[in-house]
């Protein structure tokens, strides 16, 4: 089990508020989705929207649970201690605890799911076989959300103002991102949260997704709990990061690489089913 530890949370806001969050590990800071229907994409009209985020489709997800936060550096050395493995390449402003792991790929994500399943004494989401793998969507353990879900949790699910970014307007009240950012990734949770209490889903780190990209399939995807084509080549990341532009902090907005990719704007957070 991993030990505990306080981690403190500054929103910038007319007020400053403080808090501080106790982590034991990530489920105490699991947020749990109420299920429910969402327009997923832009509409035909948005200017800025890119083609595969059309046509805008009405999209059922049963209730889940995601990270308030994006996994961190600190926890990511725990993982690394305890399987001992060497921690990835050392990001160029070093690494501080608080801020998201960078340098992970999706199948390094997929691997620390199931090693932190492991630990919490949790059915692990994910079969690996090589370069195969299955995702078992009963289970209880941790995994990455699907496109969908993590379109939903960013649009504030049931509670969804229906705001440009995850949680507001103004993006530099919930983001890091290309203008505010110096260049760099900063403590997550340090942006006010958006509907649900989740933070960072605009900016900060692009997030993997369970999801094999393909630019058509919102034109041809049933809309029930959609979890991506059955193959494809490279994986979904969403979110944008701090090394962004504004467009691609929109929540719904996508884009894609292969799952072998490291690089300093590529982080993750955790989801789990409810049984």
């Amino acid at each position: 089990m991993i030990k505990k530890y306080f981690f403190l949370i500054c929103l910038a806001s007319t007020t400053l508020f403080c808090s501080f969050i106790t982590l034991q590990n990530p489920i105490l800071a699991l947020v749990k989705i109420e299920g429910g229907s969402f327009l997923m994409g832009s509409k035909d009209d948005n200017r800025v929207a890119e083609n595969d985020e059309q046509k805008q489709h009405e999209v059922k997800v049963s209730p889940f649970e995601i990270n308030r936060l994006e996994v961190t550096v600190w926890e990511w050395k725990e993982y690394c201690k305890k399987t001992k493995i060497a921690m990835p390449k050392t990001p160029v402003w070093g690494w501080n605890d608080n801020y998201p792991i960078t340098n992970v790929t999706w199948f390094d994500a997929i691997k620390y799911c199931n090693w932190l399943s492991k630990q919490d004494g949790l059915k692990p989401a994910y079969t690996l076989a090589g370069p195969n793998v299955v995702c078992d969507f009963t289970a209880n353990g941790y995994r990455l959300p699907t496109e969908a879900e993590w379109e939903f949790a960013a649009k504030g699910g049931v509670k969804s103002k229906n705001t440009y970014f995850s949680g507001s307007n103004d993006i530099n009240e919930i983001a890091w991102h290309v203008k505010n950012s110096e260049r760099r990734p900063h403590a997550v949770g340090t942006k006010l949260p958006n509907e649900l209490g989740i933070h960072d889903m605009s900016g900060n780190v692009w997030e993997w997704c369970w999801d094999w990209y393909n630019k058509d399939y919102y034109k041809i995807e049933d809309g029930n709990n959609p979890k991506g084509p059955i193959r494809g080549e490279k994986k979904s990341v969403r979110g944008g990061s701090w090394d962004s532009q504004e467009s691609y902090l929109r929540t719904a907005n996508r884009i894609s690489t292969v799952p072998t990719i490291t690089n300093e704007f590529y982080g993750f957070r955790l989801a789990r089913t409810i049984n």
